[in-house]
């Protein structure tokens, strides 16, 4: 792997860019303790991007449409503001307009939601998770979380010790992509140069369905554990645009999840609930959390 210049104009288109492409896209981590699922990625005919989350064992939780006042800075971040309590694992979608929200069909209202980036003007960062707690994802099969095909394929990372995770999301149009070297092939394993100068190791995945220019490179890393409790998922996307969110003297609005709560009954009576038929829950309640690293 060489050194890739993201969504430059400086350095050299590549000559070929590759990614793995499926109907459906399976993130595993592996551990010398565990190897799980964590997420799932697919593509729509449209264009739209999905994101769902069947391996988190707890289904309690809090979707918010929420925002980051003018004037504070990016730490603690309210989910209950804008926020409704579910009891479901939930679906996020991206489509084409810029359309960003959490679904889940016969199951939750899509309420939450909001206008966010279309994808043809989207360019790096579009979603973050950030989770502790390994051994609460399902475990991977030997064998069939090994293979990929045209209809299911698997991108695992692989990590010496775990304390907690965060795995970003970034879209980019394949022709906007800069390498350091002229008429180099890239992907689907490339090492990336993030905005701050940062190396990581991305993957690159992307539609398989004809005529797409965009990819997906998804990257992870190890962070600081995140508080004491032991097992946390969130989710963050659906941003405004960079020069929004990074601007403190702008509100810079985005869509959240966490999951697990607890105290589900007093939580849905102050703030209200998308479910369609409520499901019992258990977890604990840690609706106020610190979302800086997946903002990034």
């Amino acid at each position: 792997m060489s050194d890739l210049i993201i969504a430059s104009m400086e350095g050299f288109q590549p000559k070929h860019v590759e990614a793995i492409r499926s109907d459906c896209i399976v993130c595993v981590i592996k551990t010398p303790d565990v190897r799980v699922k964590v997420f799932q990625i697919a593509f729509g005919s449209d264009g739209s991007l999905f994101v769902t989350f069947p391996y988190f064992r707890h289904r309690t939780g809090i979707l918010s449409a929420t925002a980051i006042p003018a004037g504070h800075n990016k730490t603690d971040i309210n989910l209950e503001q804008g926020g409704k309590v579910t009891s479901h694992k939930v679906k996020y979608s991206h489509h084409p307009s810029g359309q960003a929200l959490f679904s889940q069909t016969g199951r939750i209202k899509s309420t939450i939601r909001r206008q966010s980036i279309p994808l043809d003007e989207q360019e790096g960062h579009i979603f973050s998770l950030i989770f502790q707690g390994l051994h609460a994802f399902d475990g991977a099969h030997p064998l069939k979380d090994s293979l990929s095909s045209p209809k299911r394929a698997v991108i695992e990372f692989s990590l010496d010790s775990v304390e907690a995770l965060k795995i970003v999301g970034r879209w980019y149009d394949v022709n906007k992509l800069r390498h350091s070297v002229p008429n180099a092939s890239i992907g689907p394993i490339s090492s990336m140069v993030d905005p701050t100068g940062a190396i990581t190791v991305g993957i690159f995945t992307a539609s398989p369905h004809q005529n797409t220019k965009y990819v997906l490179a998804i990257n992870c890393v190890q962070i600081p554990r995140l508080n004491c409790e032991p097992e946390v998922f969130t989710f963050c996307g659906g941003f405004d645009a960079p020069e929004i969110m990074t601007d403190p003297t702008k509100q810079g609005g985005f869509l959240a999840f966490i999951y697990p709560i607890s105290e589900v009954e007093n939580l849905r009576d102050k703030i209200g609930s998308v479910d369609y038929i409520p499901v019992p829950g258990s977890g604990e309640l840690t609706p106020l959390l610190s979302l800086t690293p997946a903002l990034h």
